[in-house]
């Protein structure tokens, strides 16, 4: 049986003493003392359930003594223990920083005494002490990577592993750091697993989700997945008006929602699949400032997720947007489900998607052999068989490298003469180090055969007109890019390529801007951003992505300052004073 993650589903006594600790830490005497403020005492008594789950909102609980077991329900119906909280330790993970549904049980095992403090105070308590917030904070990502690591608390993904429906719903949850294990409908394993639960393989529509206590989701799409799983985070609707609502959880996006929260302008971000962007896909960045080892695309937009939620940012998803209306502020960006959100500001930080080549078969062969992301879902396809990727920037460098480590053989196709004109020293150098990734300059992709699969792929050598045919598990388009523009309509200007102008770029709208000039990252609609790789002219990079999500809050300051009673409008620019949106500390 075939699995994403382990399926063993670690009890507390087998883990290490060092991971028991990361995972489980201990606040001190002081930190309790300081935590209590935050607070309020409460009796529990033995057999109490706390929180279960599928519960949204629940509380944080510090244990002064006594004992609070978390605990789930494995696959075949057993209670195991996660965790067991004693003194001086406390409940949670990172479902308190949003709004999405708890993934385990908490009942009190011995009767005693805790401190019990709601998400809002837990995050004004993170947010006045960051000693203790260190503490919270690493423990909640190691519960989650626990979580993820060693399938516990798990929805069971059933189908074939190969198909682009089941590959659409795996590569969404882990994503989004949601725990799941893939299981191979033709396994033998996997069909007594599905008898166990009633399910009759011959009738169901695959593939199925299995959550909860023997739930089924039949061929769910990803919003009805969001939803039954309590992903899907709830817009709230009425004469609510954010300061700042960013459109995309890129690179660019994330660091604009951890600026504008910490600043304390009211930040929601909308975002139609998971946080990372295009950036999320790259298996290893190697050239971003401050990490020497390397940072996968998915654990950097982790972890700038949680330190945006920390400082009180709604971060909602999946939430498409299909429309804005731009007329003026506040503007209201209208969501695919028909839901609405006003803001006094935007920033749209959508970024791009690579180019689908001009070829018959790439719709049909799209998720079933032609991927567009290389991470560790993509890459259990392939272990031992051979791969093309197409490309010569440094996503297809990062992606050939990744998956040498597991494929036989990875063929990189390169349309230009080299790989030195779009792709970074380091990743050349890594590329042609290996014995196992070929590159074939001067080459372009032709033809792709399969059945239900993509299983062969053709090239030709532009220079020579030599066609070659290989066997192959998988071909990764990293070809270009393409602006994910076309929800705007003629809302704002673009270029030629659809890329949004912002500063002295445009050229078409200037009328707008009667009394001054438009900010640098500013569109042609005076209060609407665009930052990373949506704007036309960007540097293509990470880092550059996270220093315009970074800069561009503070002309949105001076925007929300224009738009003050005429009393405030001296104080045009200055950070506004610090408020949470809705649910967050005060």
């Amino acid at each position: 049986m075939r699995a994403s993650k382990g399926s063993s589903g670690a009890l507390e006594e087998d883990l290490g003493e060092s991971e028991r600790a990361q995972r489980a830490p201990c606040l001190t005497d002081a930190q309790v003392a300081l935590a209590a403020r935050f607070g309020t005492e409460e009796r529990i008594t033995r057999g109490q359930i706390l929180f279960s789950r599928g519960e949204r909102g629940v509380d944080f609980f510090l244990v002064l003594d006594g004992a609070i077991e978390i605990f789930h329900q494995d696959r075949g119906g057993d209670t195991r223990t996660i965790a067991v909280h004693r003194r001086h330790q406390f409940s949670g993970e990172l479902a308190l920083f949003n709004d999405q549904k708890v993934l385990v049980d908490a009942r009190v095992t011995e009767s005693g005494r805790v401190i019990r403090m709601s998400q809002t105070r837990l995050r004004r308590l993170l947010a006045d002490e960051p000693d203790i917030a260190r503490t919270v904070l690493g423990a909640y990502i190691v519960r989650r990577l626990s979580y993820i690591r060693y399938g516990q608390a798990a929805v069971a993904v059933v189908g074939d592993l190969g198909s682009a429906s089941t590959l659409s719903i795996l590569r969404f949850l882990e994503r989004n750091g949601f725990p799941v294990t893939a299981l191979e409908i033709t396994e033998p394993d996997t069909l007594q697993f599905l008898r166990n639960r009633d399910v009759e393989s011959s009738r169901q529509k695959f593939p199925v989700v299995v959550y909860g206590q023997g739930k089924i989701l039949e061929n769910p799409t990803i919003e009805v997945l969001a939803e039954h799983l309590g992903i899907r985070e709830e817009l709230r609707s009425g004469d609510e008006v954010a300061d700042l609502a960013i459109v995309g959880a890129g690179p660019a996006g994330l660091a604009a929602a951890v600026y504008g929260a910490s600043e304390g302008l009211r930040t929601v971000v909308l975002e139609a699949e998971a946080p990372g962007g295009q950036a999320g896909s790259s298996s290893m960045i190697e050239n971003y400032l401050g990490f020497p080892l390397g940072v996968s695309g998915q654990d950097l937009a982790a972890r700038a997720e949680i330190q945006a939620q920390k400082f009180g940012a709604r971060i909602a998803l999946p939430r498409r947007v299909a429309g804005l209306d731009c007329a003026g502020s506040p503007f209201t960006l209208r969501m695919e489900d028909g839901d609405t959100v006003r803001a006094r500001s935007l920033v749209i930080a959508t970024g791009a998607h690579y180019r689908r080549l001009d070829l018959p078969d790439v719709a049909r062969f799209e998720g079933s052999g032609i991927q567009y992301a290389a991470t560790a879902v993509e890459a259990r396809l392939c272990a031992g068989e051979e791969v093309v990727v197409v490309g010569g920037a440094n996503s297809a460098g990062q992606a050939a490298v990744f998956l040498s480590k597991q494929a036989r053989h990875v063929h990189l196709l390169v349309r230009g003469p080299a790989l030195a004109l779009k792709m970074s020293q380091y990743l050349q150098e890594r590329v042609q180090a290996s014995d196992r990734i070929s590159v074939h300059v001067n080459t372009r992709l032709t033809a792709l055969d399969g059945a239900r699969h993509l299983d062969t792929a053709h090239w030709v050598d532009t220079r020579t007109g030599t066609g070659t045919a290989r066997k192959v598990a998988g071909v990764f388009l990293m070809t270009g890019a393409t602006p994910n523009t076309a929800w705007l309509g003629d809302c704002l200007e673009t270029d030629r390529d659809g890329f949004l102008c912002t500063g002295a770029q445009i050229t078409g709208h200037t009328g707008a801007f009667t009394h001054r000039r438009a900010h640098d990252l500013e569109t042609s609609v005076p209060g609407i951003f665009a930052v990373g790789d949506v704007r036309a002219e960007s540097v293509k990079r990470v880092a550059s992505a996270v220093g315009e999500g970074s800069v561009v809050v503070s002309a949105v300051h001076q925007v929300l300052g224009e738009q003050a009673a005429p009393q405030d409008r001296s104080r045009a620019g200055e950070p506004r004073p610090h408020h949470f949106p809705t649910g967050a500390p005060r």
